[in-house]
């Protein structure tokens, strides 16, 4: 291949890599579910201690959204019944994420999961919060009781997934947004060319800007990157070719030739620029989702208010593309409250809209083995 025609390739990948290199939770899904990703490693072991059905609650549960798909969680098994909810530390995003606010937010959607998957196989669950901090290694106690069974669909939990492309530019209807947010005031909608709108499109941009060029969270990012299969197949976790629409010409060259250097390239941050003025300029408007405040077990419930909303999109049509960036960077972030006229601080940012289709979703998932523990 000549030089010539090797730039070409690499400036034609570059365009396209930045489609999912959006730091935050941005980075939910990969690659089509697979149920033995799920029924791996671990999951006979697992089923030996608290049985299938147990078992399958917590499979549901870990098919929540992370950053960077890092997933966080822990589940330590003090007996069939009892549970201790907390997080990995080699799983902590420390440069996007240094008060592990993001991974509070991803500990509560990993719960709701684990309630409705709990609900809908006829038990209660009992929780009790043991952190003073999102840096406690244990956050939640659990305990499962026999309840009346839940009629709910638990395909919403595999199909669901982050759109990132193919918004139309319409306002969401009312009706959808109470039915999304079943008209709780901690959500806010600020639809297309509203002043709310048009500066969070506005402050993602400059805050992408700002974010890409610091080298730490881009090494951090680069980490968590799987280009290739083997990767993938190995750790089982974070970002894919797949997860990052990159298919194709493109998917082949960088499973073959890209490794971590590449994130810290000038044209990868670039091109990730560029997506992300792309992104905001297609959109049916935002979403905020706040808190009352940022305690652990507030960021918690928050957490869960979000993914019941993410679970019912699909119903609607509707994509959901968090982007967090705002709340990461300096000055955003210490603006956002006031221009937003919110009375407190928000905790999501998503860009939404009413979608042409919703593929399936697409998703790494850690086998059981290597997110539950037995107590001793």
């Amino acid at each position: 291949m000549s030089i010539s025609r090797r730039k070409f390739l690499i400036r034609s990948v570059q365009c396209v890599l930045a489609a999912g290199f959006l730091p935050g939770l941005s980075a939910c899904a990969e690659r089509p579910v697979r149920e033995q990703e799920l029924t791996g490693d671990g999951y006979g072991g697992l089923v030996d201690v608290i049985g299938r059905q147990r078992a399958d609650i917590i499979r549901y549960a870990s098919l929540a959204p992370s950053g960077h798909n890092v997933q966080p969680w822990t589940v330590t098994i003090k007996s069939a019944d009892n549970w201790i909810i907390g997080s990995a530390e080699e799983r902590w995003l420390s440069e996007v994420d240094p008060r592990n606010r993001e991974l509070a937010l991803s500990i509560g959607a990993f719960l709701e999961n684990l309630v409705i998957a709990a609900q809908a196989n006829g038990f209660e669950v009992n929780i009790r919060l043991l952190a003073d901090n999102p840096f406690d290694p244990e956050l939640l106690s659990l305990e499962l009781v026999n309840g009346k069974r839940v009629d709910y669909p638990l395909k919403r939990l595999f199909e669901r997934r982050t759109l990132r492309t193919g918004f139309k530019n319409e306002y969401l209807d009312p009706e959808d947004i109470l039915y999304l947010t079943d008209a709780d005031d901690n959500f806010f909608y600020y639809p297309p060319e509203s002043p709310g709108a048009e500066w969070l499109a506005m402050a993602t941009v400059a805050a992408m800007e700002h974010q890409v060029k610091r080298d730490n969270v881009q090494q951090e990012l680069a980490r968590w990157i799987r280009w290739s299969e083997a990767d993938a197949a190995k750790y089982r976790n974070g970002l894919t070719p797949e997860s990052m629409d990159i298919t194709g010409l493109a998917g082949w060259y960088v499973k073959n030739f890209y490794g971590e250097s590449d994130v810290l390239g000038k044209d990868f941050r670039k091109a990730t620029v560029e997506r992300a003025k792309k992104q905001v300029a297609e959109s049916g408007g935002w979403i905020v989702i706040r808190s009352d405040n940022e305690r652990v077990g507030t960021l918690i419930e928050t957490g869960r208010r979000f993914e019941r909303m993410f679970l019912k999109a699909k119903t609607r049509s509707v994509g959901v593309h968090p982007m967090s960036q705002v709340l990461e960077e300096r000055p955003w972030v210490e603006d956002v409250r006031k221009i937003l006229g919110l009375e407190s601080k928000p905790q999501f940012i998503l860009r939404v809209g009413y979608t042409r289709e919703y593929p399936l979703p697409v998703s790494l998932r850690m086998p059981p083995g290597e997110i539950t523990y037995t107590s001793e």
